[in-house]
């Protein structure tokens, strides 16, 4: 399948709930499109649940390591880092978050074991057959025992194919399709059906919802994440109505209102940048106030300034805790830590970003347990399929293999935020399952 045909949003919607596109540095009035009721319906349950052992802060205690800087007279312990950059649509924030991971475990975590811990980066700018270029590099550099992924949404199945479970694979969100069956692959983060199912418990839940609308771009990534969104809507026991539009259209009265969204209990736009102003403009020329639950996606800068100077007053789901999240122990923790080994905030704000530096921290968790002598593709992948969390920014726990359908989705919670204007957040809920 040729790039262009292969669009980013694909399963992107799974990884972008987890933080804020760099959306603190838009202000201006605000702008809702649709003011949304969860907020004092959902209040008793906002607060973070998960254990203080949980919230992951102290970044020495959570690896095991040593104090200080790695010995770099000492034979590195080599992690490979795939991605998607260099091209329209990557992501190189994820491997700057990596970056900055290494940096700070050798200069602050005494490396793996003493060992610094060396990133050998392979890029896939824009052709699913670069996956296979990386795939052979990381198999053929023996330093390497562990891959990490950043956000590999191209090029995955083509990965996938020459690397073969002969290394572990550690992803924060399982993007590309291929990834959550791929073997001895881990995704801590969940995937985009798994993660989206929140979105039923939530509406069902807190909202008390029966009906939704579901509005989504017709492109083929949109219309497999509206379909995992309709799926766990459904599972819930909601009445859905899904319609698309065409990714070229700016005037989205008649799509919003074929799917019901005036008289629908929740509103579910499934689309990005320009699509998601459509959306909010549409809402508000109808004068919908029902609730909207969308994905981060349409939390981008382009989205604010196509609105005024502001983000809609919407409800997001999120894999991750928020970087703005201001009750976020463990996402003050990432941005104090980031930025002490050259992370820039406005990178730090990125989506990725966060996600790469759990990835990394996690691998260093598990190479300081296996020792830097005993580090094989065979031992990391031992410890992997044991790993149970905390994850760094995530959920307290997680449970690789949970889905027979999925065996590389370890993780399948959300939670869903309140934007009150001007780059602030408010936590609704908890974190939230799917509908069982």
């Amino acid at each position: 399948m040729p790039a262009s045909s292969r669009p980013r949003r694909l399963v992107l919607v799974s990884a972008v709930m987890t933080s804020l596109l760099g959306v603190s540095a838009c202000n201006g009035s605000s702008t809702p499109a649709s003011t949304s009721a969860a907020g004092s319906q959902a209040s008793s349950s906002a607060a973070d649940s998960r254990p203080s052992s949980a919230v992951v802060t102290d970044y020495l205690r959570y690896v095991g390591g040593k104090a200080g800087k790695a010995d770099t007279s000492l034979s590195p312990v080599g992690l490979g880092w795939v991605n998607v950059e260099g091209g329209p649509g990557g992501n190189p924030e994820a491997t700057a978050g990596a970056r900055a991971a290494v940096k700070y475990v050798n200069e602050k975590l005494g490396g793996i074991g003493g060992h610094p811990l060396a990133l050998n980066v392979c890029t896939v700018v824009s052709a699913e057959e670069e996956g296979q270029k990386c795939g052979q590099q990381l198999l053929g550099d023996k330093s390497v025992s562990a891959i990490g992924v950043g956000n590999l949404y191209l090029g995955d199945a083509s990965f996938n194919a020459v690397v073969a479970g002969k290394k572990p694979v550690l992803v924060g969100v399982a993007t590309g399709p291929t990834m959550p069956t791929a073997k001895n692959t881990f995704s801590t983060f969940g995937d985009l059906p798994h993660i989206f199912g929140a979105w039923g418990t939530y509406s069902r839940d807190v909202l008390k919802a029966k009906t939704a609308a579901v509005i989504h771009t017709n492109t083929p990534g949109d219309k497999i994440a509206s379909s995992a969104a309709v799926k766990g809507l459904e599972a819930a026991g909601l009445t859905v109505k899904s319609v698309g539009f065409d990714a070229q259209a700016t005037d989205l009265i008649g799509p919003v209102t074929a799917a019901g969204a005036s008289t629908a209990d929740v509103v579910v736009p499934i689309t990005i940048g320009s699509g998601c102003v459509g959306v909010a403009k549409a809402l508000k020329q109808l004068a919908v106030t029902k609730p909207v639950v969308a994905t981060p996606l349409c939390m981008s800068p382009d989205v604010a300034q196509g609105l005024g100077g502001d983000l809609p007053a919407w409800t997001y789901g999120v894999a991750q805790t928020l970087t703005a999240d201001p009750s976020a122990a463990d996402s003050k923790a990432f941005l104090t830590a980031s930025a002490q080994v050259g992370l820039t905030k406005d990178t730090a704000a990125k989506v990725f970003a966060p996600l790469a530096w759990s990835t990394v921290l996690t691998y260093a968790k598990v190479f300081d347990a296996v020792g830097p002598d005993k580090i094989t593709p065979a031992t990391v992948t031992e410890q992997l399929k044991t790993f149970t969390g905390p994850v760094i920014m995530g959920a307290a726990e997680v449970k690789c293999g949970k889905y027979k359908d999925a065996p590389a989705v370890c993780n399948d919670q959300a939670r869903l935020y309140q934007y009150q204007g001007k780059g602030q957040f408010k936590p609704l809920t908890d974190w939230l399952r799917p509908p069982q």
